[in-house]
């Protein structure tokens, strides 16, 4: 059989986990903005990943339907201020889209300069068991240096959890907090598509439920420089997207930065071959962040790296994908990207390949760099192995808001960012090359072309079993006797699968087959371009191009 070297195999315990699906759930946190009144923005972006679809929003009693025309485009639906949960307790404030096509669905909430996004993740992706990060406000002033400015109100001196049914059916919630003494359990149901949110200072310790929930950990206002104040949200993943590897990456003007790591067996972190030390409050300091630097874990955790109003979540090395969106509240946002050292260069972007400078990462095969995007909604991918991306916006020059990018699609491919995977097929009958690259080109195909090791392991896997042997893109020059690949994005022949002896001379073969039995490896031989064999052909993949045209809408 065919034994093909993965190109990352440090990725083969991943969790495939996309940010798009046609079902989410969230609310609107509470956002202070600089403690005075004024009149909150909070919506939903919603981009359609194909064309002419249609999604609806549920808010209270209400529904909205609304429809996307192009695929890439992007939808800011605006809600009115009554969405934002203010209160502890239950609440019917919950907003839900659904979708007869994949979609994503970014949050967005600002009060005055305090601004905050976040990628809200489909219910695909929800689970019923959670680690809570245990974030004491008073210690977190405390390790930051900050003013106690909103502590003296219990309402504002505390991190909140909003606990969000995500299914139309009653939800037994399990909250599992730590006292002075012991740890103790409290359990109370939850009604279809309610939501309830809950004080904690450091004491919850996990959430469990009979059926999937999204919980998200917020704060209305954190203290920064100069007595401002910005929000933090976190829509916590469930424990099976824990890892044991992590990347930390530069943030941008932060002078100070905290990691908070949260694991079910009190899990260690290494940094250069030392152990890090958690301060009173919990927080493990971590400082010099102008490149991005290895941290891996004794046990699966996760990883949130935290500066004053800010709380980025770290991708696993074990959930690096090929491809992300962003989405930038502002032009001229940010972006982090850790890839392959080797295979650096590669990274692009939806206007082309990506332009920057790259740094090594220590004690590992990668490197980084930060780069400015100018547009508000931008693809960053790679063609042939994983990624790491991550978006962060600032105001003033300070990081105010960001985090990871929204994963679309974990399998790199040489077209781009991948919606609908390309497929190969072989032609009924046998045909010469030149007809047999008709028969491709008039089926709306292009000849296959097995350009690397991932390439043709893929169709190693999807083409049916056949016989004998069959036309792929690649011949001969017949000026310069050079092998080249009918495929435009990778005309260069760089990896070559012949089969013993081949292939033959410049008399006997300028074109080139491929066996079609998998015992034999799909070997490739050389042919004379007359001879007469099956075609095998590709159907390219549909790729997602971001539109920069974005349309405004309201609810209700």
């Amino acid at each position: 059989m065919l034994v093909v070297l993965l190109i990352a195999s440090m990725f083969c315990q991943g969790l495939t986990a996309v940010s798009y699906g046609d079902n989410f759930i969230t609310a609107f946190p509470e956002n202070m903005g600089f403690f005075y009144p004024w009149f909150p923005w909070n919506s939903l972006k919603v981009t359609a990943l194909h064309n002419d679809t249609t999604f609806t929003v549920f808010y209270q009693n209400t529904q909205k339907n609304l429809q996307i025309l192009q695929s890439g485009q992007t939808m800011d639906v605006l809600f009115p201020k009554s969405a934002v949960v203010h209160q502890l307790g239950s609440s019917a404030a919950s907003v839900r889209v659904t979708s007869d096509k994949n979609i994503t669905v970014v949050s967005l909430s600002r009060m005055e300069t305090s601004v905050q996004t976040n990628v809200v993740q489909p219910t695909v992706n929800l689970g019923t068991d959670y680690m809570i990060p245990l974030l004491d406000y008073a210690g977190y002033l405390e390790s930051f240096d900050l003013p106690r400015l909103v502590s003296t109100t219990m309402r504002y001196s505390s991190f909140k959890l909003l606990i969000i049914n995500a299914v139309d059916s009653q939800n037994t919630i399990t909250v599992v907090k730590q006292t002075s003494t012991d740890v103790q359990e409290e359990t109370f149901n939850i009604d279809s598509y309610q939501l309830v949110q809950l004080q904690t200072n450091g004491s919850v310790l996990r959430v469990r439920s009979s059926k999937e929930v999204a919980v998200i950990l917020t704060h209305p206002c954190v203290e920064t420089a100069d007595c401002k104040c910005n929000m933090v949200v976190n829509q916590i993943l469930p424990t099976k997207f824990q890892g044991r590897s992590f990347i930390v990456p530069p943030i941008f003007n932060v002078a100070e930065t905290r990691l908070l790591v949260v694991s079910e067996n009190s899990s260690s972190l290494f940094h250069d071959g030392n152990q890090l030390e958690a301060d009173s409050s919990g927080l493990l300091p971590f400082s010099n962040l102008e490149t991005s630097q290895l941290v891996k874990a004794s046990d699966r955790v996760s990883l949130r790296l935290v500066s004053p109003g800010l709380v980025v979540e770290l991708i696993p090395d074990t959930m690096f994908f090929a491809c992300y969106l962003l989405q930038f509240y502002l032009q001229n946002g940010r972006a982090v990207v850790i890839a392959e050292t080797d295979s650096k260069e590669d990274v692009h972007t939806h206007t082309g390949l990506l332009s920057a400078s790259w740094t090594a990462i220590a004690g590992t095969n990668y490197s980084s760099t930060e780069v400015t995007i100018q547009d508000r909604i931008a693809i960053i991918w790679h063609p042939t192995s994983k990624i790491a991306v991550y978006m962060l916006e600032y105001m003033y020059s300070e990081v105010v808001f960001g985090g990871p990018a929204i994963p679309i699609n974990e399998k790199p491919d040489l077209h781009g960012c991948v919606l609908v995977p390309g497929a190969f097929a072989v032609g009924r009958d046998p045909l010469n090359w030149t007809k047999s690259f008709e028969y491709c080109m008039n089926n709306g195909n292009q000849f296959a072309c097995p350009v690397s090791k991932a390439v043709l392991k893929d169709m190693a896997d999807n083409l049916t079993t056949e016989d004998g042997t069959g036309w792929i893109g690649l011949r001969r020059s017949l000026l310069t006797t050079e092998w080249y690949w009918q495929e435009e994005y990778e005309p260069s022949v760089s990896y070559v699968h012949w089969d013993d002896g081949q292939p033959l001379g410049l008399l006997k073969g300028l074109c080139a087959s491929m066996s079609l039995d998998p015992k034999k490896e799909f070997k490739w031989q050389s042919a004379r371009c007359c001879d007469k064999k099956k075609p095998v052909c590709y159907k390219r993949p549909a790729c997602l191009n971001p539109s920069q045209n974005w349309v405004l809408n309201t609810v209700p």
